[in-house]
């Protein structure tokens, strides 16, 4: 097994963030100034995990829809993980493990996304199964949200994915493209009858055209953006309530 890493810093009372520019040069600010914080712009990967006979992880890239753009994952879990930050928030850019935190107490972390919001909202996210969670990961995600909180970032850790969230994700990332948006005349009518029609079959019987199927993409689209709401963790069937708005 073989990492490509940036170099770790001692503990010298301090939290830091280092990150690599697009040329690989490291860049190191002290964690503790907002102002100074929207200097960090990750341009490569901090942390390069190689492969190996009987690897389990699936490596891979998820295509995110808010910032049409592939981004590295490490795991299937990590890949579930970037899908729900994706459908949960209005993300235009995104890096894989984009930084190097260095806390005070000589403990550290390499985040595993760094998403920035469409109002400029930074958001660090931590995908970590409870089942893997150990004391010192617990202190080390702790860290890294007081850090987050003093520079105005967002962050979450995602421990847990039921399987029933996760196909439900999936059932809708089908339609994440943006080759799905609706025309706005059709967005309003599929918004609109959605308002006479509280559940998914009976909106999807209420949409049918003479094309077979001729709008259910861009319904799952809308599902997808949140035009549409429902409950994620519930079993997803044709008496599913969805929500317009």
């Amino acid at each position: 097994m073989s990492y490509k890493t940036l170099r770790k810093t001692p503990g010298d009372g301090f939290d830091r963030i280092q990150w690599y520019d697009a040329r690989l040069n490291t860049h190191t600010i002290r964690a503790d100034d907002p102002i100074t914080a929207r200097t960090v712009a990750p341009g490569e990967r901090t942390r390069k995990p190689g492969k190996w006979k009987g690897q389990k992880p699936y490596q891979g890239h998820y295509w995110c829809a808010g910032a049409r753009t592939s981004v590295f994952h490490e795991s299937m879990t990590e890949y579930a993980g970037m899908m729900l930050i994706d459908h949960l928030y209005d993300i235009i850019a995104v890096y894989a493990q984009p930084m190097l935190m260095t806390f005070f107490d000589g403990r550290y972390c390499y985040p595993d996304f760094l998403a920035i919001e469409a109002d400029g909202t930074r958001h660090v996210v931590e995908v970590h199964p409870k089942a893997l969670m150990k004391a010192e990961d617990e202190v080390k995600f702790a860290h890294a949200a007081r850090v987050c909180e003093v520079l105005g970032w967002r962050f979450t850790l995602i421990d847990q994915l039921s399987d029933t969230v996760r196909m439900n994700l999936e059932m809708m990332s089908r339609y994440r493209h943006h080759r799905y948006t609706p025309t706005p005349d059709v967005e309003d009518h599929i918004l609109r009858t959605a308002k006479r029609n509280d559940t998914f079959g009976s909106l999807r019987r209420a949409l049918i055209t003479d094309k077979p199927g001729e709008l259910i993409p861009f319904l799952f689209h809308l599902m997808w953006k949140g035009e549409l709401s429902f409950d994620l963790t519930a079993r997803f069937t044709e008496h599913t309530t969805l929500t317009a708005g």
